[in-house]
């Protein structure tokens, strides 16, 4: 059985720690992810935005708060 037949075969909240977990390898081993042009320019926009109105902020606390109410 293939890493990935085994990987799906995990629960969901297993599934969203392996992705974590892979993501956070990429992060820490400096890879070149490429981006889309479409996500530089939304990059950009909301750089631009933040440094607009740096508090115009919610903690994740908040944010969490927020999505599980939907």
């Amino acid at each position: 059985m293939s890493v990935t037949e085994q990987a799906l075969r995990l629960a969901p909240s297993e599934r969203l720690d392996l992705i974590g977990a892979l993501w956070d390898s990429l992060v820490d081993e400096g890879a070149d992810l490429p981006i889309s042009d479409e996500q530089r320019t939304e990059l950009r926009r909301r750089l631009l935005d933040h440094r607009a109105n740096p508090d115009a902020v919610m903690s994740w606390d908040e944010a969490k708060r927020r999505l599980t109410r939907r």
